[in-house]
């Protein structure tokens, strides 16, 4: 499961309040309060916050950001010949991000780290820039910090590769006319730039967003779902017994333009809506209610690489792979996900298969434009505008030149996003590589795959000091 989970609003208000108490003083971690936390976890979270507890002890200092927003400084209790260098890590839907498991990780091996949490409403993208930059102005005051990057996992990486784009080129690249939703300039301008971007296992925004609206599904009657395109369909190629599915082709084709064809159909009525709000005549002046039937929360809902692993199980082009064996091959890359659909008791809720939010939120957060050439394939999604979102780090990135470093796990369904990412990158300095086996969180999803995290963050360890 990925972090890009929407939070329980309750939930949230819990967490932010523990992470505005319990970081009032330096010290090390300490193992109840650990424990309470990760309870309030989701099951992925949880998992890495006990991994995250045989760590090293650190030392910890509270950073009150702005209003709405503060961090944690980590820092290794004895000096370092890294401690020059600072990554801050963010994560959004109101996460306590003191927890996270790439800070301890990236800590145990003689880094600093600025883990930033918000609390602010989240209503649109752009909130969480003023705070990123706070936090690179302050990360610039720590002493003896002459390097900071920042470090994205899951749904932290389009966030922080929008704000490195727009520290690098201004407010105007997300006013451009292409945008279905512009930015307001407010709080953007002369945001202070990071020296590197890291990209590891990064949830890709808004076009990972839109690959699980299902096209089966109608707002108004969403369970009377189309058997023309539903993919738990046997006469579409699912298996019921094996919980799989062998999809042909021409389904793969017309899901595809489905999706694509309602895709366009709710971004035009959130548009018509906000147009509405702007002129006043809308029920409300400011924002309105927005709930899309059949678009997923978690990493789960209609996703077809979720029940046919062939869907979006290669890279198009060759890339380095940090094997088990310990070899480093450059080649296509393949996958070695199995099928993992939605369970059927997760299937058609409001919980698992409905966005909730605001006509706002869906353009700034979920929505992308896809074109009439829309199409999921083995190795490639092809017809999407990249930059009509500024949650999405494939066109985020196109303006960001900076070393940029984008790893994927082999196990997890971000393989081929994160490539494409690569691909739009402008760097001069960038780099693409996959972890054998690795997860979202880069643990082996199967014993045969060893320590594949630690092969990850090796490999991090050795990018970062290799070029700082």
């Amino acid at each position: 499961m990925s972090f890009d989970t929407k939070a329980n609003p309750a939930a949230s208000r819990a967490r932010a309040r523990a992470g505005r108490t319990r970081w009032l003083t330096h010290g090390s971690w300490l193992l109840s309060t650990a424990i309470l936390l990760t309870m309030a976890l989701p099951s992925a979270v949880r998992a890495q916050a006990n991994q995250a507890q045989t760590l090293p002890p650190v030392k910890t200092t509270y950073v009150r950001l702005s209003g709405r927003a503060n961090a944690l400084l980590i820092e290794p209790l004895k000096p370092s010949p890294k401690e020059h260098i600072l990554a801050i890590n963010i994560h959004p839907e109101h996460n306590n991000n003191f927890e996270y498991f790439l800070g301890r990780l990236l800590v145990a091996r003689g880094y600093r780290v600025l883990e930033v949490n918000y609390y602010g409403p989240e209503a649109l993208t752009e909130e969480f820039l003023p705070p990123l930059g706070a936090a690179v102005r302050y990360a610039r005051t720590v002493p003896g910090v002459k390097t900071v990057v920042l470090a994205g996992h899951s749904g932290g990486g389009s966030l922080l590769s929008y704000y490195q784009e727009i520290a690098e080129k201004g407010p105007s690249v997300c006013q451009q006319p292409n945008r279905m939703l512009a930015c307001d300039s407010k709080g953007l301008t002369d945001l202070p730039k990071a020296d590197a971007l890291m990209l590891l296992e990064a949830n890709v925004g808004a076009p990972h967003r839109i690959l699980s609206i299902d096209p089966a599904v109608d707002n108004r009657d969403p369970k009377a779902r189309n058997p023309a395109l539903d993919m738990y369909a046997p006469q579409n190629g699912f298996d019921p017994k094996t919980q799989s599915a062998v999809y042909s082709p021409a389904f793969v084709k017309q899901y595809s333009t489905a999706l694509h064809d309602r895709t366009e159909s709710l971004i035009a009525i959130a548009q018509a809506k906000l147009k509405a709000i702007e002129n006043h005549t809308g029920p409300y002046n400011d924002d309105e209610p927005f709930v899309v039937a059949g678009m997923a929360v978690h990493n789960t809902g209609a996703r077809l690489n979720l029940a046919d692993p062939k869907i979006l199980s290669r890279t198009h082009g060759s890339h380095m792979e940090l094997m088990t064996d310990g070899t480093r091959p450059v080649g296509i890359v393949h996958s070695v996900r199995t099928a993992e659909p939605t369970p059927v008791d997760h299937r058609d809720t409001l919980n698992e298969t409905s966005q909730r939010g605001t006509v706002r939120y869906f353009l700034s957060y979920l929505a992308i434009r896809t074109t009439s050439d829309f199409e999921i394939t083995a190795d490639d999604i092809k017809g999407v505008d990249w930059r009509s979102s500024g949650n999405a780090a494939a066109g985020n990135v196109e303006n960001i030149s900076v070393p940029t470093l984008v790893m994927a796990g082999s196990c997890y369904i971000h393989l081929v996003p994160l490539e494409i990412v690569f691909d739009h990158s402008a760097a001069k300095d960038k780099d693409f590589v996959v972890v054998e086996g690795a997860n979202h969180t880069f643990q082996p999803c199967r014993p045969e795959f060893g320590d594949s995290q630690k092969r990850a963050m090796d490999y991090v360890d050795a990018w970062l000091t290799k070029r700082f």
